[in-house]
């Protein structure tokens, strides 16, 4: 055995260690990117990385595997191409891929080096989750655009935006003085967390509360924006008085309307980016969107569970509690469209109304609970899991939590008072609420126990106890029940007709011999292409259905007996003997003034 002395062991092991762990690398003084318009018709920007005050050997800079807000793991480095650097003189360095989203920098001695690359920038629409560019319009989404210094994110971070004579640039990073295309942030998260419009778009400027708000439109070129867009101030606004502040310097809405689709929305740190049809313009639809994810500036970018903030790039994080990030932020939704004098509550009697319709006719809710819904996201595609919707069950369970604690407390203490508190703890320790801590916070702020409630409706799949709960605010939940026709089966539109994609076990379909992959073209003789789904919806339970159908090269004639399930429908309305407290009780969370009192009580 050979044996050492006790400082030659200790010196070994100190190197091996710090050879080992790149966390003591010291971090950058500060970060300075470029992103430059370089070949619009190719569609590519180029972009530059400095790292300064550098004192290791070797750097490493990495592109995010997720963007924030949308849980799921996007392949953002397949955008990326021709990756070099340089030292500060201008010399090349060598540059090592460590993995496919990570790349290695010798410094050699120097006290910064820079970071080049080519990203490609072809997402439709103008831009959303990755980065987008034509003639006239460019859009970056940080994460996908941007790599940040692994173990150097604190770092102090500027961007310059090198664009075509006669662009603008807008977004939400604090403004440099005298130019008007580089912008600052204290770190790498909050410059990410700002994407950038640049091109020709239109813009309209406001200050609301002593608050700069930029609308930003790109597309819809040549309709009348400013109705929509004062619209979207009266929002702002409303959100203001109901939040109690506002937690943000700036604040710019990135629209983009296109000439059909559905409408979306990414919440960011003092911004938004929304796609919407053109239509949205002159409706309602567009306003709820912007109403929700203006409340995310409170709700999942300041009252955030731990998880979210600082960011971890590079793997899926899982939090239990997106139920209250996205969910409760829906519930707030038509809250401010009401307190922005643009709805009234009709509309949000039928709002609660589709969404208790939409969780009691989804069966996923009998199979899968609220947690689990918000820790599998990233297997459900940043929507829930297993078809249970956190948007929906959690929007659903703030109303009730928000009732459950007036009716408590004497309509003394409420979700307002309970968003507020989280964010003032937030402000407080500059961090997130911790698992329990939306429990814990309600048990507290109203001095009863609130365990059994979230039990149930977090971490179980019994029903949620709408009728008593609703009726201590005064509202009547009202069920009808009929039968529906029942085909059991899915499919897929194709020009030919449609595919049959699943089926379900013992099901009227499987019954009559119907399987995967087999393409429906007509009904009793008629193309299906002519009828869509309605061949089933308008037909009875019992009705026997002729279909047509081609398996491979053959086609088959079969008779299917149409099952029958059930389909349950629910009406919320205002209970007319109302007492005086569930009345006070309902207009504070609609905000809506309370009807007359008719002198009833139960």
């Amino acid at each position: 055995m050979l044996r050492y002395s006790r400082n030659f062991v200790f010196a070994l092991l100190l190197a091996v260690l710090s050879a080992a762990s790149p966390t003591w690398a010291k971090a950058p003084t500060r970060v300075v990117y470029t992103v430059s318009v370089a070949d619009t018709a190719k569609k590519t920007y180029r972009v530059t990385a400095k790292a300064e005050g550098l004192t290791d050997p070797a750097v490493s800079f990495a592109i995010p595997a997720w963007t924030p807000g949308y849980y799921t793991l996007i392949d953002f480095q397949k955008d990326i191409a021709n990756v070099s650097a340089v030292g500060p003189d201008g010399e090349p360095r060598a540059v090592k891929p460590l993995d496919p989203r990570t790349w290695q920098v010798a410094t050699e001695g120097a006290k910064s080096v820079t970071i080049r690359y080519d990203l490609r920038a072809s997402e439709p629409g103008y831009g959303f989750f990755r980065t987008y560019l034509d003639e006239n319009n460019g859009f970056v989404n940080g994460p996908a655009a941007l790599m940040y210094v692994v173990d150097g994110k604190t770092a102090p971070c500027a961007v310059t935006y090198r664009v075509p004579a006669g662009w603008k640039v807008a977004s939400a990073n604090a403004p440099t003085a005298g130019d008007p295309n580089t912008f600052t942030a204290p770190d790498y998260d909050t410059l990410a967390d700002q994407p950038a419009d640049l091109g020709r778009f239109a813009r309209y400027d406001r200050t609301l509360n002593g608050v700069p708000f930029s609308v930003v439109v790109v597309g819809a070129e040549g309709a009348d924006h400013k109705p929509f867009v004062e619209n979207v101030y009266k929002v702002s606004e409303a959100g203001m008085r109901v939040f109690g502040s506002a937690p943000f310097p700036r604040y710019v809405y990135h629209f983009r309307f296109l000439e059909r689709g559905g409408g979306a929305g990414l919440e960011h740190l003092n911004s938004t980016v929304i796609r919407l049809p053109e239509a949205a313009l002159r409706g309602r639809g567009g306003l709820s969107i912007t109403a929700h994810e203006f409340a995310h500036a409170w709700n999942v970018k300041r009252v955030r569970p731990a998880a979210l903030g600082p960011f971890d790039y590079t793997r899926a994080v899982r939090v239990k509690d997106l139920w209250w990030s996205e969910g409760v932020t829906e519930y707030y939704a038509p809250r401010l469209l009401l307190e922005a004098g643009l709805a009234d509550r009709a509309y949000w009697l039928e709002d609660i109304a589709a969404g208790i319709n939409q969780l009691q006719n989804n069966p996923a809710r009998q199979r899968v609970t609220l947690e689990e819904a918000s820790l599998k996201a990233w297997e459900g595609g940043s929507q829930g899991f297993g078809g249970l919707s956190y948007y929906n069950k959690g929007m659903l369970v703030g109303l009730l939590l928000d009732i459950e604690m007036r009716r408590r407390t004497n309509n003394r203490v409420g979700l307002d008072h309970l968003m507020r508190h989280l964010l003032r703890e937030s402000e407080r320790t500059g961090r997130g609420f911790p698992e329990n801590g939306i429990e814990a916070a309600a048990t507290r702020l109203t001095g009863t126990d609130f365990a059994p409630f979230f039990e149930r409706a977090l971490r179980s799949t019994a029903d949620l106890p709408f009728k008593e709960t609703l009726a201590a605010a005064g509202l009547e939940m009202k069920e009808t029940v009929r039968a529906l026709p029942f085909l059991g089966l899915t499919w897929n539109p194709t020009r030919d007709g449609l595919e049959v994609t699943s089926l379900v076990p013992d099901g009227p379909a499987q019954k009559a011999r119907l399987a995967a992959g087999d393409l429906l073209t007509h009904v009793g003789g008629t193309p299906v292409a002519t009828l869509g789904g309605g061949f089933v919806r308008n037909r009875k339970p019992g009705e026997t259905v002729p279909l047509t159908i081609r398996r491979g090269a053959q086609t088959v004639e079969l008779n299917v007996t149409l099952g029958s399930r059930e389909s349950r429908t629910y009406k919320v309305a205002e209970e007319p003997g109302a007492t005086p407290l569930e009345r006070s009780i309902l207009a504070a969370i609609t905000g809506a003034p309370p009807a007359p009192d008719n002198g009833g009580a139960r």
